[in-house]
């Protein structure tokens, strides 16, 4: 497949701020040419341009140092209002955690209707020794299948490259169903599935606008996650569902989806 310049903006959202010194080093080897959005979410800590430049990125650059924690959801969202009000004009985005590393931006010169590039990604499951050689080295690791997995294809939000236009649009519908989404959150005792919840809503909002809207998979890696800070609880809540985890998950799921059904329905009725 051709390759064509892409105006790129890459939005990494950060709680525990020290752990950037693993997500942003990486972009600083990256060759491709994109813009880079930091979203603080820790307002306790503050995040600045000499911290992001000695961490060796020296590309175009925006932080945004949130004043109270707004979550991940709204934090990625926050990332996309802000290029917009920059007048940045991406043609994509990629998000990433703050513990994780990206390991290639290339994109290929695709339909319109391909909304979203989905790749592979390597996961580090618990060895804090492949953490460090891949924050060195993004080819050095060994997939084993139980310390480093391979998911191929990644299927997520975040390390997925995104139509910045069906970012925009959908994004200005969920922010009037954010309460919504909340209280589905708040109603669960385990860590809402945010990066799952927001890849569903991309493909429901993507194939509402347009019918034939599809992603398209390249057979490559492009995104390294970090699995080993997994513990049982977490921001007073459970990892994951003690028992029955994918029937659980798919419930939850299908509330978030109704959500954004109902606010697409009532859209459409007001034209």
């Amino acid at each position: 497949m051709m390759r064509k310049k892409n105006n790129i903006v890459v939005g990494l959202t950060t709680v525990n701020t020290e752990m950037l010194a693993v997500s942003v080093p990486a972009l600083g080897r990256l060759r491709a040419k994109f813009t880079l959005v930091i979203y603080n979410d820790n307002p306790m800590a503050t995040v600045s341009r000499r911290q992001i430049r000695k961490l060796g990125y020296c590309g175009d650059l925006q932080i945004i140092n949130g004043l109270e924690n707004i979550g991940t959801m709204r934090a990625r969202m926050a990332v996309v209002d802000a290029a917009a009000t920059a007048g940045m004009n991406p043609d994509w985005f990629l998000f990433c955690d703050d513990d994780d590393i990206v390991v290639d931006l290339d994109i290929p010169n695709v339909s319109s209707d391909n909304f979203a590039i989905i790749q592979n990604a390597v996961i580090i499951r618990h060895r804090v020794g492949d953490l460090l050689r891949v924050m060195a080295n993004t080819s050095d690791y060994d997939i084993d299948g139980e310390n480093v997995e391979l998911a191929r294809p990644h299927i997520g939000f975040a390390g997925t490259l995104i139509r910045a236009n069906v970012l925009n649009r959908l994004f200005k519908i969920m922010d009037t169903v954010t309460d919504a989404i909340q209280k589905i959150d708040d109603s669960l005792d385990w860590r809402p599935p945010v990066d799952a919840m927001m890849w569903s809503y991309v493909n429901i909002f993507a194939k509402h606008e347009n019918p034939d809207a599809v992603p398209i998979y390249m057979d490559k890696i492009n995104y390294i996650k970090n699995n080993i800070d997994t513990p049982r609880m977490k921001y007073g809540r459970l990892a994951r569902p003690m028992r029955n985890e994918p029937e659980h998950y798919r419930r939850a799921l299908a509330k978030y989806d109704a959500v954004l059904h109902t606010a697409l329905d009532a859209a459409a009725l007001r034209g």
